[in-house]
């Protein structure tokens, strides 16, 4: 081992007698093993230190405290990343930091500081129109956790059987740090995960209800809706006729939903019982809540309730139905002379909507 170190005498006496460095330290400096190096003091006939001193060579470290302090304070440098700079112990800091009275980090404030993430991790931009989209998205299909006290990192996660929804959440989340996708299961369903920093606390928040912010700004509301149909929502064709609904089993989020689509002239019915709590889906999965649904069948409110989405959906496949439902509508207007819809007028009529 010690044949491969070029390392002459004299450099070697200077940086062990003169400089002080421990036989680790030097061995960092030539990429070699420490006791390599200690073969070479023995070798050269450089007395090695004994254990007493070279603790006492360890603790006599001179750090001035406003040199201390920058680092801390200022820099926010973590106690490890201070001792690298003096070849010193995470402790040893810690105690001049206590020497000299400067405060020490809680944990919920060191752990960011200490633990950084193997990928890059980016702030959220800010946008509300993106902000509301997301909640959206997460209100709809997503799970959301922090998984450590200091809320420093936001896990998102979920599985979908449809690739566009996986190449959705992949577009979305990948400019805020790193998105992993799994591989199709034998039911040809796809994982997907995720790691936010702290700016993304907001999606942690799965109540069943929409905040004001979003319901008062019609953009805001249409991202937000646009969201939780990416989610949730389908287009498409029963009986030859345009449809669109949602099924979930946010109750008041579906009416909030309801009463802002009516305010801008979109009518619809009250959300219903979809399927009771206890019953089975097509694929034998009993539903532990009350599932509730919308519907919108009227040719005039869903064409204005794609111009509403379209800026907003992401969902390829969504998008492509959008865009066979307009072609539907159009079709049955020109054979029907543009007739109105007029099916549900009386019941419209009753729950005080006046078309």
């Amino acid at each position: 081992m010690t044949k491969s170190i070029k390392i002459i005498p004299s450099r070697l006496q200077e940086l062990y007698e003169t400089r002080k460095l421990s036989s680790p330290k030097i061995a960092e400096i030539y990429k070699c093993d420490p006791k390599s190096i200690r073969e070479l003091l023995r070798k050269y006939k450089i007395k090695i230190r004994t254990k007493s001193e070279a603790r006492k060579n360890f603790f006599n470290i001179n750090i001035p405290r406003k040199e201390l302090k920058k680092f801390y304070l200022k820099e926010r440098l973590s106690s490890p990343k201070i001792a690298k700079k003096y070849n010193c112990s995470a402790g040893f800091i810690r105690n001049k930091l206590r020497e000299y009275k400067i405060p020490i980090r809680s944990i919920q404030e060191a752990l960011p500081l200490s633990n950084k993430p193997i990928y890059p991790r980016y702030n959220f931009n800010g946008n509300l129109e993106e902000k509301a989209y997301l909640i959206g998205l997460r209100k709809g299909d997503l799970h959301v956790r922090s998984i450590n006290k200091a809320n420093s990192t936001i896990a998102v996660n979920t599985n979908s059987s449809k690739s566009e929804m996986i190449d959705l959440l992949s577009k979305t989340f990948t400019p805020y740090g790193y998105a992993w996708t799994g591989k199709p299961d034998k039911n040809n369903v796809i994982g997907f995960r995720c790691h936010l920093d702290k700016t993304f606390l907001f999606l942690l928040n799965k109540e069943d209800k929409i905040d004001s912010w979003i319901l008062k700004n019609k953009k805001y509301f249409a991202a937000f809706l646009a969201g939780y149909t990416d989610s949730e929502g389908t287009f498409c064709l029963c009986s030859n006729n345009a449809v669109f609904s949602i099924r979930s089993q946010d109750k008041n989020i579906l009416h909030q939903i309801r009463n802002n689509l009516v305010k801008l002239g979109i009518f619809l019915r009250p959300s219903q019982i979809s399927r009771g709590k206890g019953t089975k889906d097509k694929q034998g999965t009993i539903s532990n809540e009350d599932i509730w649904g919308l519907w919108i069948h009227r040719k005039d409110a869903l064409l204005k309730l794609f111009d509403l989405l379209n800026p907003y959906l992401r969902h390829k496949d969504k998008q492509n139905r959008v865009k066979i439902l307009k072609e539907n509508i159009s079709q049955r207007n020109k054979k029907h002379n543009n007739q109105q819809d007029t099916k549900w007028h009386k019941e419209y009529l009753k729950e005080g909507i006046c078309i």
